[in-house]
């Protein structure tokens, strides 16, 4: 190998170490990640800020102009007009019309007024009219079922005192009738009584026989204790009616024998 080459050989050599620690020094001179990202956020927010002051300095700036443009909107506008202007308006228009109407024309429309009037006071009898045709419909109405209703009462009223005197007559004759029943029985019952002393012909032995018509519930016991007041009287009733116990019947006739 020749000098020349050698020489160009250390050269290349030489210069890759160069090349070597140049981008040693350019890796030792880079920032962190984490610094990067840092100054990446304060960037954003840098970027961010200055959007946001631009858009309140230029609200601030256009906030005077849309304030004066609307003043000027509104002076230039023509103000509404409202009803009692309109009036006024009207009445000046009447007064700043020409009398240029002829007496016809007076006396069209005095004629229309007056007509109108009429109409109008038409209108207002017939409606006092109705009202008091209507007043007084209600009225008779009212009138008639009031008299409707004492009619009803006073027929209500006569059909319950005949009804009460018909219960009082129908009450009168079942007393009158319950009262001639009971003097009927107690006649009934005296009558009875009389025929059942009524005394008969003395016989051979010197006995008077008495007939004695049995009542309700009556036994030999009782009409011996009546006629003999003892019960030796039953031995002799038994035997004077041919009766063979004690046993009798309402009705029955029975001979008392009674010793003058």
């Amino acid at each position: 190998m020749s000098r020349v080459q050698k020489n160009e050989k250390e050269n290349d050599q030489a210069g890759e170490l160069r090349s070597r620690i140049e981008r040693q020094k350019a890796k030792s001179s880079l920032p962190k990640r984490s610094k990067v990202h840092q100054n990446k956020k304060k960037k954003s927010k840098v970027k961010i800020k200055l959007p946001m002051i631009q858009l309140l300095a230029l609200f601030f700036i256009l906030l005077p102009i849309g304030f004066y443009s609307l003043y000027t909107y509104f002076q230039d506008r023509p103000l509404p007009v409202t009803k009692s202007d309109q009036v006024v308006l009207k009445e000046e228009d009447k007064e700043s019309i020409p009398t240029t109407a002829t007496a016809e024309d007076l006396k069209e429309k005095e004629s229309a007024k007056a007509e109108a009037e009429k109409e109008k006071e038409e209108a207002e009898a017939k409606a006092k009219a109705q009202q008091e045709a209507k007043e007084k419909a209600k009225a008779q109405q009212e009138a008639e079922e009031k008299a409707k209703a004492q009619q009803e009462a006073e027929e209500k009223a006569k059909v319950q005192r005949e009804a009460e005197a018909k219960a009082e007559a129908q009450q009168e004759a079942e007393e009158k009738a319950k009262a001639q029943q009971e003097a009927e029985e107690k006649a009934k019952k005296a009558a009875a009584e009389k025929k059942n002393v009524q005394a008969a012909k003395p016989d051979k032995e010197g006995y008077k026989v008495v007939l004695h018509t049995v009542q309700g519930e009556e036994t030999l016991f009782r009409i011996s204790m009546n006629y003999y007041k003892s019960q030796e009287g039953i031995a002799l009733i038994r035997e004077w009616n041919g009766l063979k116990g004690n046993e009798i019947s309402k009705g029955q006739v029975l001979k008392i024998p009674i010793k003058k």
